[in-house]
């Protein structure tokens, strides 16, 4: 685990997801950058995942900035990961912003199968039916 990790509520929240559901973690997973594949076009900024998990026996939890080069291997012998994002409540805007990260994570690594989920402490009936149309999970973990 880094030393930095769980320090804010929303670390907090990812923790207790991660702790139920182990594999190994990236923090702060960059897409979007043109600096690895140069898909994107000039001015296109840089977006940040607050996780994502690769499926496995074992758990650990990794910065990405300290590790892109497991990342990297992991994403290259991996099918399956799961993206994430972490808001204290549902909301459109963490909507947003887990399609749009889908979006652009499947573009970058197009041959993998790439599972969205939201992680809350304060759900909202009608905007979990939203997330369950477009396959999003939504955990919600008292904070």
């Amino acid at each position: 685990m880094t030393h930095e990790f769980p320090r804010t509520k929303e670390d907090k929240l990812l923790n207790k997801y991660f702790e139920d559901e182990g594999g190994h973690l990236f923090l702060e997973v960059p897409v979007g950058s043109n600096r690895r594949n140069h898909i994107w076009p000039k001015g296109s900024k840089t977006r940040r995942f607050d996780g994502v998990i690769f499926p496995n026996d074992k758990s650990k939890i990794y910065n990405y900035r300290n590790y892109e080069h497991t990342f990297n291997s992991l994403i290259t012998s991996n099918y399956e990961l799961e993206v994430i994002e972490v808001k204290n409540r549902l909301n459109r805007l963490v909507i947003g912003q887990i399609i749009a990260g889908y979006d652009m994570f499947k573009r970058e690594y197009a041959d993998k199968l790439i599972n969205c989920r939201i992680i809350c402490s304060e759900g909202d009936p009608a905007l979990e039916w939203v997330c369950e149309q477009r396959n999003i999970k939504v955990s919600i973990y008292e904070n």
